[in-house]
């Protein structure tokens, strides 16, 4: 009877190792990973174990960071990805040959995201959040998206088209600008960040790659100050000089 559990538990072994080895060969290499920081997990249909440096990333994995974690993805046709922290993405389609009809299909359920476009044609993209459906327009942005689902869209380059629901779009095209979709999928007009888009969240803590340096996008792009909405306080401040100096300037 021992004899007979210890070929059965062989079996089974064998039968979840090969379950494990059919799964990850029938998902395609998509990119690897450039830099991890910290817990990062990658979740596959048959296993979730830690993203490490140089590890390579298939079609419908996810990506899920812990707090104060984050990670840096280079896919196939030189697209690349920063995902921040306490974040999660899915890596649901990507196909990459041109003779299988291009397609690159993100999921953004959560979190902090930077996007860089690659050599695909810019009709292939299609970043979706619980709220919108974005395709780009050879770009670069970030993206939030709350827990519960809200979503802004922080321009640096290019143009994003922004489509809460397949019938209303809009196309984001104003550098330095937020775009936010509500819970009810209302878009607003590109703005300046302002606390109380996000009920008081910090800037860095929505678009933490902000003035940073990253392996995927070595340009440090504009900095916090200038993409925030001063307090009025502030805006008296800076204008009480200027009437002052024009005041004691004298004529010539």
């Amino acid at each position: 009877m021992p004899h007979r559990l210890g070929l059965g538990l062989t079996f089974s072994a064998a039968a979840l190792s090969l379950t494990l080895a059919t799964a990850q060969a029938a998902a395609p290499e998509v990119g690897k990973a450039v830099v991890v920081k910290n817990e990062v997990v990658l979740q596959s249909p048959a296993e979730a174990k830690p993203l490490k440096r140089g590890a390579k990333v298939h079609q419908d994995e996810s990506l899920i960071t812990g707090k104060g974690a984050s990670a840096e993805i280079e896919l196939q046709d030189k697209t690349k990805l920063a995902v921040g922290p306490d974040s999660t993405i899915v890596l649901d389609k990507l196909v990459f040959d041109a003779s299988a009809g291009q397609s690159i299909t993100l999921n953004l359920s959560k979190g902090a995201f930077r996007f860089v476009t690659g050599l695909s044609p810019k009709e292939t993209y299609e970043i979706k959040t619980p709220t919108a459906t974005m395709g780009v327009r050879g770009t670069v942005f970030d993206v939030f998206v709350t827990p519960e689902g809200e979503t802004a869209v922080l321009l640096h380059e290019g143009a994003v088209d922004i489509c809460p629901t397949p019938s209303s779009c809009q196309r984001h095209d104003r550098k330095g600008r937020v775009v936010h979709v509500s819970l009810a999928r209302v878009l607003t007009s590109p703005l300046n960040w302002d606390a109380t888009l996000f009920k008081g969240m910090a800037f860095a803590a929505a678009f933490p790659f902000v003035g940073k340096r990253l392996i995927v996008d070595p340009v440090r792009r504009v900095a916090h100050a200038s993409l925030t909405t001063a307090p009025r306080t502030a805006r008296k401040i800076v204008e009480t000089p200027a009437k002052v100096i024009k005041r004691v300037i004298p004529r010539f």
